[in-house]
């Protein structure tokens, strides 16, 4: 069965280093899988716990689960990253828990308009872990208003990284209820 993407998802791997194939491993051996959830990783300059950061790694976009260049998603490449939504969606993980570095987010837009653009996606497509109405996680930690309007061009790096930074002091309580949107509107009439 084929189908349409209607949505890509972003993820946080919850751990301060990794790459796709200990992701890979994880997911075979811990969750049973038969291969890495997510489509793509994009790496944060830590490959492994007991390496120290490589600047030359810092945003690389390492492919995961496979998927093809034409525009029809294939019961292939279906991901394993939001339960119940694996059939329509492709899962991309940002390596950290709740900080990410700017050539991860340069990383991430410059994917996610391939993407877009192949799969005729807009930017409202693209959600949150935490955005689907039956999970209770708050990955990828980053309130996604804000990660909209730094992919639309509409807020600068720096101002996401704050934005992300005063949601990790909340607790990621308003990802968890779900009223992010509404957080983020008055976090930007703030001023913050």
């Amino acid at each position: 069965m084929s189908g349409k993407l209607k949505n890509i998802f972003v993820h946080c791997s919850a751990t301060g280093w990794g790459e796709v194939l200990e992701f890979d491993r994880w997911h075979r051996l811990q969750r049973g899988w038969k291969a890495i959830g997510y489509h793509y990783v994009i790496l944060n300059g830590r490959p492994f716990r007991d390496v120290d950061y490589l600047e030359v790694l810092d945003g690389q976009i390492q492919p995961g689960r496979h998927l093809d260049d034409d525009p029809i998603y294939e019961d292939g490449e279906v991901g394993a990253h939001v339960a119940g939504r694996n059939r329509d969606s492709i899962g991309i993980c940002l390596v950290g828990r709740e900080t990410f570095t700017e050539k991860q987010f340069l990383g991430l837009k410059y994917l996610l308009v391939d993407l877009l653009k192949r799969f005729s996606l807009k930017w409202d497509d693209v959600l949150g872990h935490y955005e689907d109405p039956n999970t209770t996680k708050t990955c990828p930690n980053i309130p996604m208003s804000a990660l909209r309007g730094y992919l639309k061009g509409d807020l600068m790096v720096d101002r996401l990284q704050k934005c992300i930074a005063d949601q990790v002091v909340l607790g990621h309580r308003n990802l968890a209820a779900k009223n992010e949107v509404q957080w983020y509107a008055e976090w930007l009439k703030g001023g913050a």
